[in-house]
Parts: structure tokens; sequence; C-alpha cells
């Protein structure tokens, strides 16, 4: 899991069918993003942080505003 990967949890704090952006990984937790369906095609919800052990990487990746290309 990156800052981008997109996310999806069965944590009760999160709606189901849910999906939330890694905006920043802090040692065990991570700040996401969610999302009431894919982001950026869905309303954003809230951004809230959650332990890495809560979160389920979808294999996507966005790259996040203000990432530097090589």
């Amino acid at each position: 899991m990156q800052v981008g990967s997109i996310v999806r949890s069965v944590h009760i704090a999160v709606p189901q069918g849910a999906r939330g952006i890694v905006m920043r990984i802090l040692g065990d937790m991570a700040m996401v993003a969610w999302y009431a369906g894919e982001p950026g095609a869905s309303q954003q919800l809230n951004t809230e942080p959650f332990f890495l052990e809560d979160l389920i990487d979808t294999g996507d990746v966005i790259r996040p505003a203000g990432a530097q290309t090589h």
C-alpha cells in the first residue's frame, strides 16, 4: 500500500461500497479520503485516519496531486 492507493474497508465506520484514496501513511495508520463510490466519479464523504490492517488494497493507484514525476 502506498500514497495514492485506492482502498476499501469492511470497517463499521465505512459505508458499504465506499472507496478511499490513501492520502498519507503515518506508521501503522493511513489518512484516507473516502468517496461514496469510485473516487473522482462520486461524492467525497470525509477524510479519516484508519489502521492499515482495516484497509483492503484494490490494487489501483491514483497519482496524488503535486507528486513529482521523473
